[in-house]
């Protein structure tokens, strides 16, 4: 089931988010090797605002499968702040009806093909149901440019932003590779390609409850 939290629910939610950061430490400052801000063995950053909101997969024991951090690009933007270079198309890095995505996460207890790509699924097709109430015009995200392809198949609506750029010290260096910028527009095409992608005709009705979601995370006024 998905659930939708702001960073201001952290009070409130404390032991789901504590999960959360753990996983986050374990997937990308032990998985990856990112040198990122942890303590006690947790993953925080500055995007881990009150006006962040995040989408959380949880199974039916409590255990979180896949997450993503969607952050306002007018004041939060780790594509602003830190990889600007990778927009190459004269698209501004910040505008108030674009939303960044960071902290991208699937990690199903069954690793099976079928289950990761369900797992995506209901993560994605969440996020855009939720940015689409939001009236947003472009969802963003830096990924890993080894991984283009894989975002590609599930929707040829994905724009890369530029070419891929080395981080970290380039491919070979602990924690480095290649990055680039995607945006993938927000309208009901997409979902229809990620329905596509994963052969759904329809979201699961046990996978996402649109009432939570609005509850949890009440539309944003755009300035």
């Amino acid at each position: 089931m998905i659930i939708t939290l702001r960073g201001s629910d952290r009070k409130d939610r404390p032991d789901l988010f504590d999960q959360l950061f753990r996983l986050r430490h374990d997937v990308f400052v032990k998985g990856r090797g990112w040198s990122l801000p942890c303590g006690n063995a947790r993953e925080t950053d500055q995007y881990d605002v009150d006006d962040a909101v995040y989408f959380i997969d949880l199974n039916k024991d409590g255990v979180i499968e896949a997450s993503v951090r969607a952050t306002p690009t007018e004041r939060y933007s780790l594509l602003a702040d830190y990889f600007p270079h990778l927009i190459e198309n004269g698209m501004p890095a910040r505008s108030p009806d674009v939303y960044e995505c960071t902290r991208y996460i699937v990690m199903p207890a069954q690793k099976s093909r079928d289950n990761i790509r369900a797992a995506k699924a209901r993560l994605l097709i969440a996020l855009f149901r939720w940015a689409m109430e939001q009236n947003l015009a472009y969802l963003q995200t830096v990924i890993d440019a080894g991984t283009l392809s894989s975002f590609v198949e599930m929707s040829l609506r994905t724009i890369p932003l530029g070419l891929g750029h080395p981080y970290g010290g380039g491919r070979g260096a602990p924690g480095g590779g290649e990055c680039l910028a995607i945006r993938w527009p927000v309208c009901p095409e997409v979902i229809a390609d990620v329905l596509e992608f994963v052969g759904w005709s329809t979201m699961p009705e046990d996978s996402y409850d649109p009432a939570l979601v609005r509850a949890s995370s009440p539309a944003l006024q755009l300035m």
